[in-house]
């Protein structure tokens, strides 16, 4: 049973990893999804709600404002870049944005 334990815990890291991978320059998939999380403050919400965007792609035009060409979304709740959609392929539910959470801002608790 405990080899089991061990197994999964290593699964579910491996997991959180690849997911951490759909965070960022996302825009089309966050666009596509049906639902978004945020894995620092656990907001769920449509991704009609995000409204600021980071991270211009390097072939944006030098005046063009990051709102309108950026393709990595912020939270609309706490505005940290930590928001992960649907099409994604992970289910967007408190656990896994918990999991998310423990995994990649624990040093802030």
């Amino acid at each position: 049973m405990r080899g089991c334990a061990r197994c999964w815990a290593a699964a579910m890291t491996i997991d959180i990893d690849r997911a951490h991978r759909h965070s960022a320059n996302h825009r089309a998939q966050l666009l596509a999804s049906e639902r978004c999380g945020c894995f620092f403050c656990l907001a769920m919400f449509s991704p009609q709600a995000v409204v600021e965007w980071i991270d211009a792609p390097a072939d944006a035009a030098a005046d063009a404002n990051d709102d309108e060409v950026g393709v990595t979304a912020l939270c609309p709740a706490c505005g940290i870049d930590a928001v992960i959609g649907s099409a994604s392929g992970f289910a967007i539910e408190r656990a896994f944005l918990q999991a998310m959470q423990a995994r990649w801002f624990a040093a802030m608790a």
